[in-house]
């Protein structure tokens, strides 16, 4: 029984670790596959493996590393970030959020119904 349990933890520690190694492997390439996917001039949020994070306008992609343009206070030339140095990229979100589209709402709301209060008292007086 005792052989058996050995046999099982050392199959499992074995199968983990080529599993992690295959992932290793491969996230170069999904983040290739990624980059080619995106369009140029689309903004990213960018993680690399040394956990530096910076916002960026990706510029070009080349089958070992993406050209990106660094959104800095001031302006950097445009960097090569090798696909193996990457551990996320995402674009960034745009539009508005859901407590800007509220406040815009009850804005136009308050200044309609003052409007209307400014007309309404404006008829009445005459």
């Amino acid at each position: 029984m005792r052989r058996l349990i050995h046999l099982v933890t050392t199959t499992t520690l074995i199968v983990a670790v080529a599993a992690c190694s295959v992932t290793a492997q491969t996230s170069s390439e999904i983040w290739k596959r990624f980059a080619e996917q995106v369009e140029v001039g689309t903004e990213l949020n960018v993680r690399l493996n040394d956990g530096r994070q910076f916002r960026a306008t990706l510029v070009g992609v080349r089958d070992n590393a993406m050209l990106i343009q660094p959104k800095t206070r001031i302006p950097v030339p445009i960097q090569a970030v090798p696909y193996e140095e990457v551990t996320r990229i995402e674009r960034t979100k745009s539009g508005i959020g859901a407590g800007k589209a509220v406040a815009i709402g009850v804005a136009t709301g308050v200044g309609t119904f003052f409007g209307i209060l400014a007309l309404m008292l404006g008829v009445v007086s005459d």
